[in-house]
């Protein structure tokens, strides 16, 4: 079975090539999404209904976007921090937007059973002994 890091680094390469609902058939029944705490409004998102409202956020909102894994590190085989490079052109934008993130993924059986985003690190940090 392949290492959650391989997992990681397969998911960001499906991202870029297909899209994020290319991923659905990778995702456990229950997956819990956790973004970014600096967005007080959203809240976890739980399921594969949750798994389909984050998708359609994204895709909603940005026409273009590539994610670039800058670094993927493994932090116990389930867990994989991913610091990460985004680039998108929002809906009805002109200019692309670039920023980075850390991204921390939780891999069971194959399958993405969680996701967590922070564009600030040490907040990322500070969540790795959840």
């Amino acid at each position: 079975m392949p290492t959650a890091v391989e997992i990681a680094d397969r998911l960001y390469k499906s991202w870029n090539a297909e899209g994020l609902g290319a991923l659905s058939e990778a995702v456990d029944p229950a997956i819990e999404l956790v973004p970014d705490p600096l967005h007080r409004k959203e809240t976890a998102l739980r399921g594969i209904e949750g798994w389909q409202q984050w998708v359609d956020r994204w895709e909603q909102s940005f026409e273009t976007m590539h994610v670039t894994p800058d670094a993927l590190v493994a932090l116990d085989p389930e867990h994989v921090l991913a610091l990460v490079s985004i680039t998108a052109t929002p809906r009805g934008g002109c200019k692309p937007l670039s920023w980075a993130a850390a991204h921390i993924w939780t891999v069971r059986d194959g399958r993405i059973a969680g996701w967590k985003t922070h564009v600030d690190f040490s907040a990322a940090r500070s969540t790795l002994d959840d």
